[in-house]
């Protein structure tokens, strides 16, 4: 609004005040009733903007927590993922190793790529340590018992996987390749579980 139209308003409510105050006999009971009818609006109007106040705080905290919750949801699946990325490539290693062809191999030495993903498996799995706890506070207590990915159930799923995928090719023939479809079936489904549950809580 303009501030010529508020100066205006302003102005124009002190003079209608002070040509009624100056119309009115102090000692009548007019004006000691308009007293009291401003007395009552102004104790209403003082009572409307306390609960507008609370209701626009109780908003803002929402949205607040919401926020963060969102935001510490976000950050712990992209930990996971790295998690999962890195026993993708641990499987990619030996993958590119026991490759039955003559091309050349992808990695020069697989040894070494093998302990360059088991190192980044390891430091993903101490973040996800350290930041599911910071998302598991942040639960209601009916929540909790819904949370699937605690960091001792994630360890055990993960660690389920790497062993699976060392130990199928120690395997031969159709054993190995039966372990292999079952490891390539448990990442998918891990990833899609992981996926679904955080984004359960943490919304869309």
């Amino acid at each position: 609004m303009n501030d010529r139209v508020i100066w205006f308003c302003c102005f124009a409510l002190l003079f209608i005040g002070m040509i009624v105050g100056i119309n009115i006999n102090t000692d009548s009971m007019t004006l000691d009733a308009l007293y009291k009818v401003f007395g009552i609006i102004a104790g209403i109007g003082t009572l409307l903007t306390a609960v507008i106040a609370s209701a626009a705080l109780h908003t803002w905290m929402h949205q607040f927590s919401h926020a963060e919750r969102f935001k510490a949801f976000k950050k712990l699946e992209g930990i996971g993922f790295d998690c999962i990325g890195a026993i993708e490539k641990y499987w990619g290693v030996y993958k590119d190793e026991h490759f039955p062809a003559t091309t050349p191999c992808h990695y020069n030495d697989h040894n070494l790529a093998r302990r360059e993903s088991l190192d980044i498996f390891w430091e993903s799995k101490e973040r996800y340590r350290i930041d599911v706890d910071f998302v598991q506070s942040l639960l209601l207590a009916e929540e909790i018992k819904d949370f699937e990915y605690t960091y001792s159930n994630f360890d055990t799923k993960v660690h389920e996987i790497i062993s699976d995928i060392t130990n199928a090719y120690e395997l031969k023939g159709d054993e190995r390749h039966n372990a292999l479809c079952r490891v390539e079936r448990n990442i998918l489904n891990l990833k899609l579980d992981f996926k679904k549950n955080l984004r359960k809580f943490r919304g869309r």
